[in-house]
């Protein structure tokens, strides 16, 4: 189990280079980690909501016994869930899994609407 479970058990700098890498890169960057801290970061990543395809990625990478050191029972599941996962994911992984924000353009009344609306108060 992640000793705390608050505190990441790897950089700042890796988990920003994870999140931002295609999910199919994600074994590169975590191959030199020894089993036992990537079995803690794998457990780590699936726990929080934004990070949880890079815990699947990541656990795909290691075995039965390594995630259940890290994870207890839900190292189990991970190990599990992470042999299930499609070769590719359904969208590209990186900043186009966030929402595109439209704003509105154009007037929503003509000028000569507002001044006689009547919530507008000609005398004011």
């Amino acid at each position: 189990m992640v000793a705390d479970s608050e505190g990441c058990p790897v950089s700042e700098e890796l988990i920003g280079r994870l999140y931002a890498s295609p999910i199919h890169h994600i074994d590169d960057l975590v191959s030199r980690l020894p089993p036992g801290p990537r079995g803690n970061l794998a457990t780590f990543c699936y726990s929080r909501a934004h990070l949880r395809d890079i815990g699947l990625a990541i656990a795909a990478t290691c075995d039965l016994e390594t995630l259940i050191d890290a994870g207890g029972r839900a190292g189990s599941s991970l190990f599990q869930a992470s042999r299930e996962r499609p070769s590719e994911p359904k969208h590209p992984f990186s900043w186009s899994r966030r929402s595109r924000i439209t704003l509105a353009t154009g007037l929503a009344f003509e000028p000569d609407q507002v001044s006689s609306h009547p919530l507008v108060n000609p005398s004011s």
